[in-house]
């Protein structure tokens, strides 16, 4: 079996606490939702129609933060074992969100803080940093043998 590259053990590590995050996200949605609506407020430029539509969907922010953690959490193990679909899924996943990113930096830049300005900025250059490393020929390479060399070897 190919040994994982350091890079790829960080990304999956990322989408560790990723999926941590989520997880903490969906607690206090649970059990502080007055919080986490507080908090949403203070963070989100829309803030005056954001916290309504949140307390009236519930159950969707739930699934939401319940199916973030998760699929983090499946990514996370993935690349850690090297699976060729994880490879997939996180680089189609990757150009997705940073395309959505560029959409909502450049509709909302007016709006945001200096602080929120410069969170979007770091997610654009991390999305980019993790495209850039699943996308060089050796890493793509050991995702593509390592099922192979599993084959192989039964």
């Amino acid at each position: 079996m190919k040994r994982r590259p350091v890079s790829v053990s960080a990304i999956a590590i990322l989408f560790y606490l990723v999926c941590a995050g989520y997880s903490a996200l969906l607690l206090a949605w649970l059990f502080a939702r007055g919080s986490a609506v507080a908090f949403i407020e203070g963070a989100t430029p829309s803030a005056s129609l954001a916290p309504a539509l949140l307390l009236e969907i519930p159950l969707v922010v739930t699934c939401y933060f319940l199916a973030m953690a998760a699929s983090c959490g499946a990514l996370a193990l993935g690349l850690w074992k090297l699976q060729r679909w994880s490879w997939l899924v996180t680089c189609g996943l990757t150009a997705l969100w940073f395309v959505l990113s560029v959409g909502r930096l450049t509709h909302l830049y007016r709006h945001l803080s200096p602080n929120m300005l410069a969170l979007g900025l770091l997610r654009l250059g991390i999305l980019l940093a993790i495209f850039a490393v699943l996308n060089r020929p050796p890493v793509r390479r050991t995702f593509f043998s390592a099922r192979a060399q599993a084959a192989s070897s039964n």
